[in-house]
């Protein structure tokens, strides 16, 4: 690995792939790997370069994104990180969304393998990484985030430092809850209004007046009332973050009512609707409540 090397990214789904697309656009040099040859032909047609394998990855760039769907696919990697990078240790920015006590062993392996790792899980859409307006929750030492900082300006112009390793991954954690259930009281707002007799279109332009507002309303509520559930997030992903949520509430002793019940809806709506559609699909739970019967606990 020279001074010179590209920047390496580890999958090339919805959140990977809005990365990638920011660097380069950017002009950024970009070797790319995902299991799915696919996903890789997409990348390659895009700019980017494709590596055979993440070992190889590894020993060509400088810095390495994570950008797979789970903390256990995270951990998987590092023995291929590590076993690759060689002398040359590359830092590691891992924007998947972990569970506290998963990103801490993550930490704690990458430690042991000389790898400095910066925690940057992602609040936001795959199209709001595109247009810049998702932010980044960063934690780890100061010294290794200050090395990588032009890229992370590239990768989200907005960033907030949010203190050591796991605190990212709990904000993170806490930002969903609110944003998951924001988007549930939205789709069952329009399904309500739409019952009630209301023009979903007019209703909505009321709601974003109202001092019910949130940007949910923007993101989501159009799709909803046009049934657009091509993805922006894939709600599977979402019912994943609930799931961690629920076991993250649990090991503090808390009950997440709200949450609970927000995550059967995730559940129904994936049984009508597919697990690869747009988290806004969550409002057809509500507008078809006999799905709510095969998974209601």
């Amino acid at each position: 690995m020279t001074t010179d090397a590209p920047v390496g990214i580890v999958g090339l789904g919805l959140m990977g792939i809005a990365l990638s697309a920011r660097l380069i656009d950017a002009k950024i040099p970009l070797v790319g790997f995902d299991i799915d040859p696919v996903r890789c032909g997409m990348f390659k047609a895009s700019g980017g370069m494709v590596a055979n394998s993440v070992r190889e990855l590894a020993g060509r760039c400088r810095t390495v994104i994570v950008a797979v769907y789970s903390g256990e696919q995270v951990e998987a990697l590092f023995d291929e990180i590590d076993d690759g990078a060689g002398a040359a240790r590359p830092v590691v920015i891992c924007t998947t969304t972990c569970g506290p006590g998963e990103i801490i062993r993550i930490a704690a392996r990458a430690s042991g393998a000389g790898l400095p790792l910066v925690e940057a899980p992602i609040s936001g859409t795959s199209t709001e990484v595109l247009d810049g307006t998702a932010t980044a929750l960063l934690a780890g030492d100061d010294g290794v985030i200050a090395q990588v900082r032009g890229l992370l300006n590239v990768l989200c112009p907005r960033s907030l430092r949010v203190g050591v390793i796991g605190d990212a991954s709990r904000a993170k954690l806490a930002i969903n809850l609110i944003l998951q259930n924001n988007r549930a009281a939205l789709a069952e707002g329009i399904a309500f209004a739409e019952r009630m007799g209301l023009d979903g279109y007019a209703f909505l332009a009321a709601a974003r007046q109202s001092a019910a507002y949130s940007r949910v309303m923007d993101s989501k509520g159009e799709k909803m009332l046009t049934r657009d559930y091509r993805p922006q997030s894939h709600i599977a992903q979402t019912l994943k973050d609930a799931e961690l949520i629920i076991e993250e509430a649990g090991r503090c002793g808390m009950h997440l009512p709200l949450t609970t019940i927000q995550a059967e809806l995730l559940r129904a709506a994936i049984a009508l609707e597919g697990p690869d559609r747009d988290s806004a699909a969550v409002i057809e739970a509500i507008r078809r409540p006999s799905a709510l019967a095969g998974v209601l606990r």
